[in-house]
């Protein structure tokens, strides 16, 4: 009897926080989650990348061609890759794609040869480069080293999407019959949004007003660096809110009070002095970027749309604010309904990070749906 070669289904977004990848091997029940670092780099010395059999998403390089690349946390510890936003996200896709087909394929435990299908998302205004991407990446495949080995993975499909994609197709709709949906995406470095037509996209739009702005207005007037901030600036007003919104106020108050502890400089009394400019600069410029949210929206939406689908991770540092936003634009509107991330419930046991997942675990169950439908017809 012929032996069945492993069929390998990944769905990859290459966010500007972190690479988030959604996996599973046809016709076996465990599907995994992967968040790895955004970093990636060029290595020059072949000599710095040594071998590792039981490498993973933390300790991951690849070789493409004669070029090879450190990813993840590797790029970011031992050779202080910054995360660059400025190039656009196709411009490293490649390696990061092929790093994490071989973090995948160690943590499945497949053997160097096996089959794969890929689904990817872009921005909206990098949509024109997907096939630069995929003409790279179908050379790419056919030769690739990693840290326990050189793998040769036979390429059946490859699927991309403009980011949101996702998040549309998890609403369970019939876009068809639908005039016009409005998909708004808030990730880390961009807001973008675009509108399905009877299920045609169309009017996509991008600006720079993701989360890195938010926190680049902070530097601005504190002076801490925008890495170190990330966490710090999110969980405060999510602890915050917790605090305001529970009973349990003495609880969430020593959660949000010690959130900003990472970033303080100053001890004694001046920490305190410190502490309370950190956050009325958080709360001051948060309001102040909620409102060029607001105006970025209301010159791009459509004055009618029949649906409103709102995801990425900023979302969940303004969930209370955008729900009462996009309601009073919905209304405005006359649109009947506004949504928030997919509708389209995970596996309670795979971690997902809140809801930074929804977009491309969407397209993952897509892909693993169509794939079911084609065995059953074979």
């Amino acid at each position: 009897m012929k032996r069945q070669i492993p069929h390998l289904l990944l769905a990859i977004d290459l966010g500007a926080s972190g690479t988030k990848i959604v996996a599973n091997v046809v016709g076996q029940p465990t599907v995994k989650s992967v968040l790895m670092k955004p970093h990636c780099t060029a290595v020059n010395d072949r000599q710095l990348l040594t071998p590792d059999p039981q490498f993973d998403e933390h300790n991951v390089w690849v070789r493409i061609a004669e070029e090879f690349y450190a990813v993840g946390n590797l790029a970011m510890i031992r050779y202080n890759a910054t995360n660059k936003l400025k190039p656009s996200k196709s411009t490293n896709a490649v390696p990061k794609i092929c790093a994490a087909i071989g973090v995948l394929a160690r943590k499945f435990e497949l053997p160097d040869k096996f089959d794969l299908s890929i689904t990817f998302v872009l921005p909206p205004a990098e949509w024109e480069q997907r096939t630069i991407v995929i003409e790279q990446l179908k050379i790419a495949v056919k030769d690739l080293e990693i840290p326990c080995g050189k793998i040769k993975p036979k390429l059946l499909s490859l699927y991309p999407y403009p980011e949101g994609m996702g998040i549309l197709i998890g609403q369970k709709l019939d876009l068809k019959e639908l005039e016009a949906v409005t998909v708004v995406m808030l990730g880390f470095r961009n807001m973008s949004m675009f509108i399905s037509k009877h299920g045609v996209l169309s009017d996509t739009q991008t600006s720079n007003l993701g989360f890195h702005y938010l926190l680049s207005q902070i530097a601005s007037k504190t002076g801490y660096e925008i890495s170190d901030m990330i966490e710090p600036v999110f969980n405060y007003k999510t602890y915050l809110e917790l605090y305001n919104s529970n009973p349990k106020k003495d609880f969430w108050k020593s959660y949000f009070e010690r959130s900003l502890d990472p970033i303080l400089r100053c001890s004694g009394k001046d920490r305190e002095v410190e502490r309370e400019m950190l956050e009325k600069n958080i709360i001051k410029l948060s309001n102040e970027y909620l409102i060029k949210l607001s105006d970025w929206l209301d010159e791009r939406m459509p004055l009618v749309s029949d649906h409103i689908c709102v995801a990425g991770g900023t979302v969940n540092y303004f969930s209370e604010e955008l729900e009462k936003l996009m309601q009073a634009k919905a209304f405005a509107g006359s649109g009947k309904n506004v949504s928030f991330h997919s509708l389209i419930e995970p596996p309670k046991d795979l971690p997902l990070y809140g809801n930074r997942f929804d977009d491309i675990y969407s397209l993952w169950h897509q892909m693993s749906q169509r794939q079911i439908v084609t065995n059953k017809a074979d």
